[in-house]
């Protein structure tokens, strides 16, 4: 369990905001939908490890898997009753997390005073710990978040979740007769009903308003016998007196895809899609609809430069595997061997070739090569902000002196200032020296040559998340450049050149 949940080199989160283009704009400034890249922070891990702890608490007979699942689900509904959507505002900043959390534990717990190997005090702890006082970086400055849980958090979904999952049950039961919806439906903080009448939509809100002082509903009713829930429409065909589902795309769609002419390998350009294709067949709830939706993909595919004769293709092949019935197949599953390599064109084509090949000893053995850009467009503009030197980890770094051409290599999974405070003898808090320094070729070298050295002549060279590819970089980059500082001639053996 240490290995998992211990945290090591971690940094503050990273607040940033996205634009939400589908709502009003106000004094031509469009909101912001609050985001928390939360990797790599203290309580990252022991919030991974937590979510399925908490998973049985954040479903029940009112809630919705998917669009997918929905869209079989709807169109069993009655066709009579009234659509309305209600949805949460600002759910996840406004949960207060001291009832949440305290409603988890009860909920897991029971009457017991442990669940598993944990205490109930000691589960609490460790769910207030992965959820409280959660600090990130914004505009440069340090904030402290003191309530509610933030988007991007691995434990903002499940609170929330769990929350409403605690309440509504007693809420449903509770409703007075006279106004209760026929049909619930929630996919996190969107709600599906069906009433008997218009007219009980608002009583309904005015009622849930009332149950908690965090939580408010605002609510959208049909219009035209339409209505749009996800990512699906669903119409109510009066002809055959049933709702029918289709794709639902905002008003804001603009049909941008990858083009064509991106380079990228064309088996993405195919996963592109058979993926559209997918969800036109799982929510469009019969053929004329899923034929309309394929005619209207085609038009925005060959807007994005797609040949026709491409995608009628790749249509054909995903309804030959949809109408060919699979055949179960019972061999052993083979292991999945997972290769990222950087995409530059047919030489890396050439490169995933070669490996698949040379793994074909192993039968047990199954390669994936997935290729990864090496320059993308968020490169050029960054919308967050930048972590500093002194708080990242997991790197490679490179120490030049600044009185001789003497350098050196060097790998941390720790913070680079902790690291760098080591190799110059300083404490990385007060920036005082140290009574008894650790070993360190660069501490040498300042002692023996008089050499000031210092926390600038240190550079990051590389990230990297994974340790043992960590070493492969620093054990490449001492082979070709051999510092002079470097007693070592690699970290990790380098087959491939010896």
């Amino acid at each position: 369990m240490n290995t998992i949940i211990c945290p090591s080199g971690t940094r503050p989160g990273i607040l940033y905001g996205l634009s939400k283009v589908h709502k009003a704009v106000i004094d031509n400034i469009p909101s912001l939908r609050p985001i928390l890249s939360a990797i790599n922070t203290p309580a990252y891990k022991l919030a991974k490890f937590l979510v399925p702890i908490l998973a049985p608490l954040t479903t029940n007979v009112y809630t919705v898997k998917d669009s997918f699942s929905f869209a079989k689900e709807v169109v069993s509904f009655d066709s009579n009753l009234c659509m309305a959507s209600l949805d949460v505002e600002s759910l996840f900043t406004n949960i207060p997390l001291d009832e949440t959390i305290t409603n988890c534990i009860n909920d897991l717990c029971g009457n017991n005073n442990k669940f598993g190997k944990f205490d109930k005090k000691d589960l609490f702890d460790l769910v207030k710990s992965a959820s409280y006082e959660s600090s990130f970086i914004f505009d440069n400055q340090l904030y402290r978040q003191i309530d509610g849980v933030a988007m991007g958090s691995p434990l903002g979904p499940s609170l929330a979740n769990a929350f409403l999952c605690h309440y509504e049950k007693t809420w449903l039961d509770d409703c007075p007769v006279a106004f209760k919806p026929v049909v619930y439906k929630r996919y996190v903080d969107d709600v599906f009903t069906l009433f008997s009448s218009p007219t009980h939509v608002q009583l309904f809100v005015n009622y849930l308003n009332s149950k908690h002082q965090n939580i408010k509903f605002t609510s959208e009713i049909e219009k035209n016998n339409e209505f749009s829930f996800l990512d699906i429409k669903i119409t109510r065909n009066v002809n055959t007196n049933n709702l029918v589902t289709s794709v639902y795309r905002k008003p804001t769609f603009s049909g941008v895809f990858s083009n064509f002419d991106s380079f990228i390998p064309e088996v993405y350009k195919k996963g592109l899609i058979f993926t559209l294709l997918f969800r036109c067949f799982s929510i469009c709830s019969d053929q004329l609809t899923f034929n309309t939706e394929v005619d209207s993909l085609k038009a925005v595919l060959k807007k994005n430069s797609y040949p026709i004769g491409f995608i009628d293709k790749c249509v054909n092949i995903f309804l030959n595997k949809i109408n060919i019935p699979k055949v179960d197949c019972y061999d052993v599953p083979k292991k999945e061997l997972l290769v990222v390599i950087p995409f530059i064109g047919k030489l890396s084509l050439k490169l995933r070739t070669r490996l698949q090949s040379a793994f074909k000893v192993l039968p047990q053995c199954k390669v994936k090569v997935i290729f990864q850009s090496t320059c993308r467009l968020s490169s050029f503009f960054r919308f967050k902000d930048v972590i500093p030197k002194s708080l990242r980890s997991n790197l490679v770094y490179k120490f030049s002196c600044g009185s001789c051409n003497a350098t050196y290599y060097g790998k941390t999974i720790r913070h680079f200032k902790v690291r760098a405070s080591e190799h110059i003898g300083l404490t990385p808090l007060t920036g005082k020296r140290v009574k008894n320094p650790k070993l360190s070729a660069i501490l040498d070298h300042h002692l023996l040559t008089n050499h000031i050295a210092s926390f600038d002549d240190f550079k990051v060279l590389s990230t990297e998340t994974n340790e043992f590819r960590l070493l492969i970089k620093e054990s490449l980059l001492i082979a070709r450049d051999k510092p002079q500082l470097n007693n070592n001639i690699y970290s990790v053996p380098l087959k491939l050149f010896n």
